[in-house]
Order: C-alpha cells, then structure tokens, then sequence
C-alpha cells in the first residue's frame, strides 16, 4: 500500500434507542455547555421540537435560528457569527443531511464550540462523518471539505425518524447502497485486502449493500405504517453510522468514485435540484455498473430500483433532452483531474464515460415492461 491512510472516526458518542433525546441535557451538562445555538429546518423542526421538551426546561441559554437550505460557505459563516453573538458553547443540528454538514463546519470554525447532531431523517453518513459537502448558494456542487473536529454527540431516536417523508429515506437507502459499489474494486486488490482498517472498511460497505438488500421493503413498509420495527431501526443505522464507517475507516481508499462524481456532474443542471442526493447518486451506482460492464449486476439490481422508484436512467432523472454535448458535459465533469474516480484499479476517461452514459441509456430504454 503505497498512498496514506487517514481514519477519521465518527461521533464521540453515539446512542441510538427510542427516548434517547430525553438524555440530552445530561449530556450537555457532562460537556459543560450552558448556551446552545440551535439550526433547525422547517417542518421536520415542527416534529422534532416536542422531543426536546427536557432541554428546553433543563436551564439552558438557547437560541433558534431556521436553516437557509443550502450547506454553503455564506450559510456556514452566518451559523459561525451568530454561535460568536450568542456565545453559544455547542451548535445543535436539527434537520437533515445539509444542516448536518453546515453545523459540523461551523462548530469546527467557531473556536472551541462542539457540535451536536439531531437527525430528523435517515437520508445520509452526514451526521457521523467529519467532512461536509459544500454547494454554492443555488445547489450547485462545489466540493468536499474534511474537518479537524468530529460531532461531539449523535442522538437518533427512531420515533422521529420513523416520522419523515419516505422519498427521503429511500433516499438514504440509495446513497448508503453506493458505498459498496463506489469501494469494492478499490478494496478488493490483494495489496489492500488484509490492511487492518481496509478490511474493516469493506465489511462496513458490505453491511450496508446486504443489509438493504434484505431489509429495505420490510423498513419501508414500517415506515408507511408509522411502526418502528427492528428491520427500520436496521437501516436508519446502517444509513446514518455503518455507512459513516465505510469512509471514515477506508479514507480514499473507499470514498465516493463514479457514483458520486455522477451525482456531482449532475448538479450542474437545474432539472436535477429537486432529485434528492441519494436519487441521483442511485443513477450514480449504474452508469459506474455500465463502465466497469457489470451487466448482470445491472439486471440484479433493477427489480430493487423499480420496487423503491429510484432513478436508473437520464431518463428517470428529467435529463433526457440533454443531447451528446450534455452527455459529454457530465462526462467530463465526473472525470476531472481531481476526481477521486481516478483512484478506481483502471482508466477513467471522459470518453469512456460517455459511452458507458450512452450505453446505459440505450438499455434501459429497451427494458421489457416488469
């Protein structure tokens, strides 16, 4: 093994258990926190608020601000000077991946202000991972920041979770399934294979590609019942900490590869902002199955994406009217200089992933109706 290998752990501590967020002032307490700048979103902040009833009566400073929506650079400096006007000793996210990522920032640039996660949504790894994904102010990928500072504290309560939009969730299902896909090519060479955290690594991603395999239709199921179950407890898990683990074990070892840089290049077009990140990360793990000619991977896989709804062509994603030019365009932005596709075990080439684009499109538009 010849390139560095970083392991960035997840939170502290981390409990996930129905009631758990009735602790968190103890917890706040043992950090010596006594004032708390709290990012919320909209409506998930109407279903979460009632879980905090004991923070909001333990005593402590607090101070509300709503999320802008987009985990940028302005919205993380404007979390950072309202955390510096309030004094606040701990930022508490409250919401979903993106407010994740902007409170992790901030608490990292506001000088000894820890941070805590709240996720309302088992979308994404965003509440474990010390990293944070940056966009410009209107949805548009920039880049992935690595932070010095992990959460100081994780709390899933599966009661709150269970309570969210199923898009979101199936979501999370999808961008989880990546984690496989994106490292096991990298993790499988034999000079990798018995490296201690690569090997944890890749059973970490194996977790999750079976564990949703086998789980997701009775999870969903619980989900639209509102009935937190074992299966659904799984895979909020598995979504938020296992997947976490993928990365954070393997570093650039098993990070995102084609899937994401797809979903990436993606962004870049407007039709796409709606797709949430796990839809097109979802189209992602396909055109990477069509460029390494994973057919049969392919075909193993379709009936699960049109069980879920989740997009397998340009098709799905609104895209189709982008003609060779666009197909091009997204080509070429996945297979930057830079992108961490090019630590993949062969040649990626823009052209190469053209056709593979192209290809991809050409079979699923002659699918036999299922």
């Amino acid at each position: 093994m010849t390139k560095e290998l970083i392991v960035r752990t997840g939170p502290q501590e981390y409990e996930c258990r129905g009631g758990v967020l009735s602790t968190l002032p103890k917890r706040l307490d043992e950090r010596f926190v006594k004032k708390v700048l709290i990012v919320h979103g909209t409506v998930s902040w109407q279903k979460a608020r009632p879980y905090l009833e004991d923070l909001y009566q333990a005593g402590f400073v607090i101070t509300e601000v709503a999320f802008s929506g987009e985990c940028s650079y302005e919205e993380v400096d404007r979390i950072v000077g309202l955390a510096a006007q309030h004094e606040s000793d701990a930022i508490i996210g409250v919401g979903g991946g993106k407010i994740m990522d902007a409170v992790k920032y901030a608490a990292a640039k506001a000088e000894g202000t820890l941070n805590v996660m709240v996720p309302t949504l088992a979308s994404n790894c965003a509440p474990w991972t010390p990293l944070s994904v940056m966009y410009t102010e209107d949805g548009v990928f920039i880049r992935y920041d690595f932070l010095q500072q992990q959460a100081s504290l994780l709390l899933l309560e599966p009661k709150l979770i269970i309570d969210s939009p199923k898009d979101f969730f199936v979501a999370g299902l999808a961008d989880t399934l990546a984690k496989w896909y994106e490292s096991d090519e990298i993790l499988s060479l034999p000079e990798n294979a018995q490296q201690p955290m690569l090997m944890m690594a890749r059973q970490a991603a194996f977790i999750c590609r079976q564990s949703i395999l086998d789980h997701a239709e009775l999870a969903i199921a619980s989900l639209e019942a509102g009935e937190v179950t074992e299966a659904f407890v799984k895979l909020t898990e598995v979504i938020t900490s296992i997947s976490g683990m993928v990365g954070g074990m393997g570093d650039a070892f098993a990070r995102t590869t084609i899937a994401h840089e797809i979903h990436d290049a993606i962004t870049n077009f407007p039709e796409s902002h709606h797709f949430l990140h796990g839809h097109k990360v979802a189209y992602g793990i396909m055109v990477q199955l069509a460029y390494e000619k994973k057919w049969a991977e392919i075909d193993n896989l379709i009936p699960f994406y049109e069980h879920l709804d989740i997009p397998k062509s340009l098709h799905d994603l609104h895209l189709d009217r982008l003609d060779a030019q666009g197909i091009m365009e997204i080509a070429r932005l996945s297979t930057k200089p830079e992108a961490p596709a090019h630590g993949l075990p062969y040649e990626v080439t823009a052209e190469l992933m053209t056709e593979a684009i192209q290809a991809l499109e050409a079979y699923m538009a002659n699918l036999p109706e299922l």
